[in-house]
C-alpha cells in the first residue's frame, strides 16, 4: 500500500484508521468537520495547535504526521517526560521555523509551505500598491497552491459577487500578479480605476466582459476605449473558521 505523501493524506489516513467521521474526528481535535475535509484535500495549511491536538487525541507520531517518516502510531507518553509531544513540537518549530517538509511524487523533500504577503487593501475596495508598507501581514500557504509561480500575493474579499463559486466576503485570495489572463479565469481587474474580482470572459470576436458568479449581478462589459488592466489571476481562496 502506497504511503500517504502529503499532510492532508496523512490526516485522512489517521481518521480512516480510527474509523471516525469527519465531524467526530474534528470534535476531538477542536475543529469543524468542514475544516477536516479542507485539510484532507490540501485546502489551507494548519498550525502546531491542530497537529498537537491530533497527535495527542489519537496517539499519532508527530514525526510521521509532519514528514511521513517512521510509524503512524506511537505509545502514549508519560507526563513530564523530556521527550513529550509538546516539547518535541516546540523543538521542531525552533529548528525548522515556519517551514514543514513533505515528499513529492519523485521522493524529493521540498518546502511544503511558503510565505505570501497579505496586502491591506480589500477587493473590490482597492488594489494594493507595491510599497512594502502596504503589507498587512505574511501568510503561510501550501507550496502546491502557488503552482511554481513566483509573484504571489494575497488579498481579502469584500462583497458577494463571486459566492456561487465559493468565494465569500472575508475570504483570502491567493493571487499570481500578472497582466494577462485566459478566458474563464478568475482575475483581479481594474476597470476605469475600479478594482474587482470577476471571471474574465472573452468572446470569439474578442469582446471582453467581467462576469460575476452570482445570479443577482450582471456581467460588466469592457469597452475597447476603457482603462482596463488585469492585476492578477486568482489561484485559490481561503476561509478561516473562528
Amino acid at each position: 500500500m502506497q504511503q500517504p505523501s502529503t499532510l492532508g493524506e496523512r490526516i485522512r489516513a489517521v481518521r480512516l484508521h480510527c474509523r471516525e467521521t469527519q465531524e467526530e474526528f474534528g470534535r476531538k481535535i477542536g475543529i469543524s468537520g468542514n475544516r477536516v475535509s479542507e485539510l484532507e484535500n490540501g485546502k489551507g495549511g494548519t498550525g502546531a495547535g491542530v497537529v498537537q491536538a491530533l497527535c495527542s487525541a489519537f496517539s499519532v507520531s508527530h514525526q510521521w504526521l509532519l514528514s511521513g517518516m517512521g510509524e503512524m502510531l506511537e505509545e502514549a507518553e508519560k507526563p513530564g517526560d523530556e521527550n513529550n509531544l509538546s516539547r518535541r513540537l516546540l523543538m521542531l518549530e525552533e529548528k525548522v521555523g515556519r517551514i514543514i517538509g513533505t515528499v513529492d511524487d519523485e521522493g524529493i523533500k521540498n518546502e511544503a509551505v511558503v510565505q505570501v504577503p497579505l496586502y491591506a487593501s480589500a477587493v473590490p475596495a482597492g488594489i494594493p500598491a507595491a510599497a512594502a508598507d502596504e503589507v498587512e501581514s505574511w501568510l503561510d500557504f501550501p507550496r502546491s497552491w502557488t503552482r511554481g509561480k513566483k509573484n504571489i500575493y494575497a488579498l481579502t474579499v469584500s462583497g458577494d459577487s463571486m459566492m456561487d463559486i465559493g468565494i465569500m466576503p472575508g475570504d483570502t485570495l491567493l493571487v499570481e500578479a500578472r497582466e494577462t489572463a485566459r478566458d474563464g479565469q478568475v482575475v483581479i481587474a481594474s476597470l476605469n480605476s475600479e478594482v474587482t474580482v470577476k471571471t474574465l470572459c472573452i468572446s470569439e470576436g474578442g469582446a471582453v466582459a467581467l462576469a460575476p458568479e452570482n445570479r443577482k449581478y450582471h456581467p460588466i462589459p469592457v469597452p475597447p476605449d476603457s482603462d482596463f488592466r488585469i492585476m492578477g489571476v486568482v489561484l485559490a481562496a481561503v476561509r478561516q473558521y473562528r
